[in-house]
């Protein structure tokens, strides 16, 4: 028998779970979803559990990560799950050291628009909690409602056959052939507009800041920094008192904005003489960033990482807020989100590795992951897989991480989702 025979033996079906290119308003009547708020039925508690959220471990309100109503779900004939009913899927998002974090899925047999959404419980632990590399650089816990609530993005269901394999060429071939068939041949590779984006070209870019909220948000984000760096200096070493000075020029210009921007509406449009003014400070910024390399922690890389991800968080409050509301926002930044959803044609070593340039959700089949998680959990059934990628499932700035929800057989014959545990790796 050929390797290509025995690897189509181990074919399992399978379901990919795509979601939204952008997300939407909570109110959105979608029943199966990444994010948002969960429409649970009154007789279950917000699942909780003892997590360090906070650089102590505390008991905390779980981080809801989705809701699939499994009518939704192709699959009559050969799924083990419930033909009907919803689950929903309730995880701790801080992964470190966590190669196991808490978790919880629940099981309704009502469908997904049932009860209204269950509003967040006042001890909801932060996205990624307090030492997070994401979120946490410009959200404020007791303020923002996306520092602990991921954006809700619908998603569809679309089948294919999953195989087994580890690092092997001949399996990334009939992968590839079933992604395809599922997906289409996909949009020719690019690389994110701005993800590791230099300062000039950010220098030539007259479309940001295209509104209060984003000058907000990269406002917060360099307070955090000079914060840190106040506190840490360089990695623990104190900082010296000419970097000190520097360091508090930097604070009181950023107060200064962070003032203006409580005096005037987020998502107001900046007219051109205040752009150009906050670019000014900003680039003041970075320079003097770059005169203070290997005094501080933080780097220009860092200032600047920090901002295209301003720009992608503030596009998808925007289209939280209204679905028209995006088209005030540069296309060019707009086409860059959506992008990262998109499935872009895949190559032979993607294949081989099994980690494409496009995230991979899936329902059942093996899942794919960067250590040992399918083969300890080869036995299991995988619930649910979800990839993080630049604009969902990034808490930790770390695209590369997989996380995985699994249930023996036979406890998902009993429909006992109690025993579900998860799995989180990365690269």
């Amino acid at each position: 028998m050929s390797e290509r025979d025995e690897l189509e033996e181990t074919a399992l079906p399978a379901m990919l779970v795509r979601r939204s290119d952008l997300p939407v308003p909570l109110a959105h009547p979608a029943r199966s979803f990444f994010g948002g708020l969960p429409k649970l039925p009154p007789r279950f508690d917000w699942p909780i559990a003892d997590v360090t959220a906070y650089k102590s471990l505390e008991t905390v309100a779980l981080t809801f990560v989705a809701q699939i109503d499994l009518a939704e779900v192709p699959g009559g004939g050969w799924s083990p799950l419930p033909t009907r009913g919803t689950l929903y899927f309730f995880c701790s998002s801080v992964f470190v050291g966590e190669g196991h974090p808490p978790c919880r899925v629940l099981y309704s047999p009502t469908d997904g628009n049932a009860y209204p959404d269950r509003q967040p419980p006042p001890d909801l632990m932060p996205l990624a909690g307090s030492d997070g590399d994401y979120q946490v650089r410009w959200l404020n816990p007791d303020v923002d409602f996306h520092s602990k609530v991921e954006f809700k993005y619908p998603v569809s269901f679309r089948q294919f056959r999953d195989f087994y394999f580890l690092e092997d060429a001949v399996g990334g071939e009939l992968m590839i052939k079933e992604l395809c068939k599922a997906l289409g041949p996909g949009e020719p590779q690019q690389n994110d507009l701005l993800q590791f984006r230099r300062v000039d070209n950010y220098r030539k870019d007259d479309d940001w800041p295209f509104n209060w909220l984003l000058i907000a948000c990269v406002v917060r984000s360099v307070l955090s920094n000079i914060q840190r760096d106040l506190t840490d200096g360089y990695y623990g070493k104190p900082a010296t008192e000419e970097a000190i000075a520097e360091l508090k020029r930097f604070r009181t210009g950023a107060i200064g904005w962070l003032e203006r921007c409580r005096d005037l509406t987020p998502l107001d449009e900046v007219d051109a003489g205040t752009k150009a003014a906050f670019r000014s400070w900003w680039f003041d910024i970075v320079q003097g960033y770059g005169k203070l390399d290997g005094q501080v922690t933080t780097s220009v890389g860092q200032i600047t990482e920090d901002l295209g991800n301003a720009i992608n968080h503030t596009i998808r409050c925007m289209a939280t807020h209204d679905v028209d509301a995006v088209d005030d926002a540069p296309l060019s930044y707009v086409a860059n989100l959506v992008r990262q959803n998109r499935w872009m044609a895949p190559t032979a070593e993607e294949g081989k590795r099994r980690h494409f340039q496009t995230a991979i959700h899936q329902m059942l089949g093996y899942g794919s992951s960067w250590q040992d998680a399918t083969e300890e959990h080869l036995e299991d059934i995988l619930l649910l897989q979800i990839e993080g990628d630049l604009a969902f499932f990034n808490w930790h700035s770390d695209i590369g991480g997989v996380l995985h929800f699994w249930i023996d057989p036979d406890a998902l014959a009993q429909g006992d989702f109690s025993q579900v545990v998860a799995t989180y790796q990365c690269d």
